[in-house]
């Protein structure tokens, strides 16, 4: 076998079948003779006869047969590599820790992500004892530069990969710990190293955080991070401030004393770099400083009265007059060649000024409203985007009632900048309005400010697809403001405008492209009016109906001139945004939809049969027809014999996660909108529904299943009788699913499953009500089940889950007023969990209205 004449036609034969053939015999080697195969890679590897892109190929092809982000497909590559005989493994092992010495970079590199890959599966088994050891030892002065960094980045490599919990990883640390702070120190004097040693730092940091509870080995850490920002290389700053930034996000609590001897000065010297990346990184310091005082903040907010209070150290507060004047002098810091989608040293600016505004709250105020003034009407560009900038950024961060005065102030000279000749200033001023509406709109002047703002925002939909698109933005948060409960109103604040704001909205979604997302936008914006839209417009969205279907089937048309992929994409985005608009429509009009109802499904039920294969709008069509069914209720009954093949197609495919969740959930809402009109359909749907619980490997979906089942029930009642036995058993047999203690998403899961169940047993008692009899057989299983709910500590946290628990109880005791259920009621865990219901104050008060209520049923039932 020429392996390397394989490796070399997989990567550089012209013809795409031949590649396809090449890379299709490795997978052969790799599941008939991966032994073999692992031995013929590293050789390949280290035989410096062949090509540097071979002996790459070579390593990442071995690399990516022993790891995955796909968890099963990992946990099969685990299995595999220790069915490995130890000899194969010991000569890939020693050959990748030898090439982590060669003079090509590119192999070393190799070498170094295919040691991470091993390191992931055998250090948790204390497997490859050697491999720290080595790696230590590569760093030591006396070595090569280039074996130096290569072995540095193999630790970084290793770090990241690796699971910061597993006591085989952890147990390296020390090792880790010496070879980094090896490498980073001011008497190593290659600088390619210490970029190396403080980039494997900045990955460590999960593994060494016992080191870091000691204070002599913290000094010495913060001391030589700190002495690397003093030499003269943009790339090591660079990486200096980001070891320095991912330092406070994991040990904030430790800071203080580095803040006020070096980190300050350090990193507002930083900030103040000439390089951007080494600015930026800066910046992204105070970033991670302003987020953890916030999260801080909150987490006491919330936390239960009985725990300590975390400490903030109020870092953002003390350093504002030092970093303030920087971040705003970076705002200015641009260039008409930066792109639209480059990260600039502006941008971080901004989004650090956005932080540091949550942070410190209104003291920001007075020194960024200067700087506005300053800037505002200067004659560079640059300038008067920076003041708009700065006035937008700190919007979201003193109380909003204290900004009343400020919109007031400043709407006039940032409305007039809307018509500047500068793309950019356009474009910040849009996303300013945007940042006035969502978080000042009460300082907003209906009468005098707020046409203006409209006429802007008019102004912005015919400008570039940016301007446009934050225009779209503002015009949201403006309606979700000042139309709160607008569907329930005869009229808002916002009805006098739909005249002027749907035809513009319109015009700027005929566009042809969703250049920055603007057609989109516009749709949304048309979206969020129909959400909102009082009654006195509602006559506008009735005509908005009409042009949305033309569109819609103007779409179906244009199917037939796809030529690529980014045609496909561009016409699925269309359709996707148009049956959205439908859905706030349909959901808007109600029991008026009625009269469209036809059209509608016809059009719905065409785009689904001619979809493009595979397309992604199926999701979208389910759950518009939804829509249909909940606004029309026992009329949607004449469209069933047209749909229910399209319903059980979608349920057949579990595979298609999102699109089979969103049919399980549309059997939910069918039901509920045709009762039992459902019982002819039934059979094929719960066929399905089962095959699912029992069939499907995607666990996620069962919760929505059972839940579903639960709605059926409900709308089928005693007709429902046939499916109940097998219900019910799978009903038990889920309830029995456990989490291991250490598992943290299965708890989620079961968490999640019971609350399902529970959902499943309400529908089925409440279709049953005037079944008692033939639900009795099942009230003992029923019963149990809240009996493991009440030992249950994560599901007695869930207010829901405890209401409808201790409703069962008292729906339950009602349905058999003659006493046949008696003897469940006197178990001593039924009073207790009602008592807990009816008296812990964590619960709110409809769970307590409803545990009286079930007490006084319990009461009854004992008195039989």
């Amino acid at each position: 076998m020429d392996l390397s004449n394989i490796l070399r036609i997989a990567i550089q034969h012209p013809d795409a079948s031949a590649r396809a053939q090449a890379e299709e015999q490795l997978d052969s080697l790799a599941s008939t003779q991966f032994p073999v195969l692992l031995k013929d890679l590293v050789s390949c590897m280290k035989d410096e006869a062949q090509p540097t892109e071979i002996r790459m190929l070579a390593g990442i092809f071995l690399k990516n047969q022993l790891s995955s982000k796909n968890v099963q497909t990992k946990m099969d590559y685990l299995q595999r590599w220790n069915s490995v005989d130890a000899e194969t493994k010991a000569v890939v092992r020693a050959t990748a820790l030898d090439l982590l010495k060669t003079p090509q970079a590119q192999v070393a590199n190799t070498a170094a992500q295919l040691i991470s890959a091993i390191a992931d599966f055998d250090l948790p088994l204390n497997q490859w004892p050697e491999l720290m050891p080595s790696l230590v030892a590569n760093t030591q002065h006396d070595q090569p530069e280039n074996v130096k960094r290569a072995s540095l980045t193999t630790i970084g490599y290793i770090c990241e990969n690796a699971d910061p919990n597993n006591s085989g990883v952890v147990a390296q640390s020390s090792g880790i710990l010496t070879a980094i702070v090896l490498g980073a120190q001011s008497s190593e004097p290659s600088v390619a190293v210490r970029i190396a040693a403080i980039n494997a730092l900045t990955d460590s940091l999960e593994f060494i955080c016992e080191n870091f509870t000691h204070e002599s080995e913290r000094n010495y850490i913060m001391q030589v991070v700190c002495e690397a920002s003093q030499v003269a290389n943009s790339a090591l700053q660079a990486a200096v401030f980001g070891a320095l930034a991912r330092i406070m996000s994991m040990y904030y609590q430790y800071m203080n004393f580095y803040m006020e001897r070096a980190l300050l000065a350090l990193t507002v010297n930083g900030m103040q770099s000439e390089d951007d990346n080494v600015a930026a990184m800066a910046v992204e310091f105070w970033c991670t400083v302003c987020e953890q005082e916030i999260e801080i903040d909150q987490s006491n907010l919330e936390r239960d009265p009985s725990e300590p209070e975390q400490q903030n150290y109020q870092f953002a507060n003390n350093a504002l007059p030092a970093v303030l004047p920087t971040l705003l002098r970076l705002l200015i810091r641009q260039s008409d060649d930066d792109d639209d989608d480059d990260w600039t040293v502006s941008m971080a600016a901004g989004s650090c000024l956005q932080l540091f505004a949550q942070a410190t709250g209104s003291i920001i105020v007075p020194p960024v409203l200067q700087f506005v003034e300053q800037n505002i009407s200067k004659p560079t560009w640059q300038e008067r985007e920076a003041a708009v900038m700065a006035f937008g950024s700190i919007l979201g961060g003193p109380d909003p009632s204290s900004l009343t005065n400020l919109i007031r102030q400043a709407l006039t000279p940032i409305l007039h900048l809307m018509g500047d000749s500068n793309l950019q200033v356009k474009d910040t001023v849009a996303w300013c309005l945007g940042r006035m509406a969502d978080f000042a709109a009460d300082g907003i002047d209906i009468d005098t400010q707020l046409p203006a703002i409209i006429e802007a925002v008019l102004l912005g939909f015919k400008d570039h697809p940016r301007v446009s698109t934050n225009c779209c933005w503002t015009l949201i948060n403006l309606t979700e403001q000042l139309s709160v409960n607008g569907a329930s109103l005869p009229t808002t604040h916002m009805s006098q405008y739909y005249p002027q704001l749907v035809p513009g909205l319109l015009t700027t979604s005929d566009r042809p492209s969703n250049e920055a997302f603007s057609r989109t936008s516009a749709y949304e914006a048309l979206a969020c009016l129909v959400t909102y839209a009082a009654e006195d417009v509602v006559p506008i969205v009735e005509q908005l109906s009409a042009t949305v279907g033309e569109r819609l089937s103007a779409t179906i048309q244009m199917q037939a001139n796809i030529v690529n992929i980014d045609d496909r994409n561009n016409l699925e985005e269309l359709q996707s945004s148009l049956i959205t608009l439908l859905i706030s429509i349909i959901r808007r009009m109600g029991y008026r939809v009625a009269a469209a109802a036809d059209d509608i499904m016809t059009l719905l039920l065409t785009l689904r049969q001619q979809s493009l294969q595979n397309s992604a709008i199926e999701e979208d069509v389910l759950i518009a027809i939804g829509s249909v069914a909940t606004s029309i209720e026992s009329q949607f009954t004449k469209y069933m014999d047209a749909f229910t093949p399209f319903l059980v197609s979608a349920l057949e495919n579990p595979a298609e996660f999102e699109t089979c969740n969103t049919a399980i959930g549309l059997v939910s809402d069918i039901a509920q909108a045709i009762g039992q009109s459902l019982a002819s359909y039934a059979n094929v749907i719960m066929s399905t529904l089962f095959k699912i619980l029992t069939n499907s490997p995607m666990r996620d979906l069962r919760p929505t299943v059972l839940s579903a089942l639960g709605d059926v029930a409900t709308s089928l009642g005693i007709l429902f009788e046939p499916y109940l036995n097998d219900v019910m058993i799978l009903l038990s047999k889920a309830a029995m699913v456990e989490a291991p203690s250490d598992d943290l998403d299965m708890r989620d899961y079961v968490v999640t499953l019971r609350g399902a169940i529970l959902d499943a047993y309400v529908g089925i008692v409440s279709g049953f009500e005037s079944g008692a009899g033939l639900l009795q057989p099942h009230i003992e299983t029923i019963l149990g089940f809240i009996s493991k709910i009440n030992q249950d500590r994560y599901m007695l946290r869930s207010d829901s889950a405890v209401r409808s628990a201790v409703g069962l109880l008292g729906d339950i005791a009602a349905m058999f007023p003659g006493g046949e259920v008696k003897v469940f009621y006197t178990a001593p865990w039924v009073t207790e969990f009602i008592k807990r219901a009816r008296s812990d104050k964590t619960y709110s008060a409809s769970t307590h209205d409803v545990a009286r209520w079930a007490r006084e049923q319990q009461k009854r039932q004992l008195l039989l």
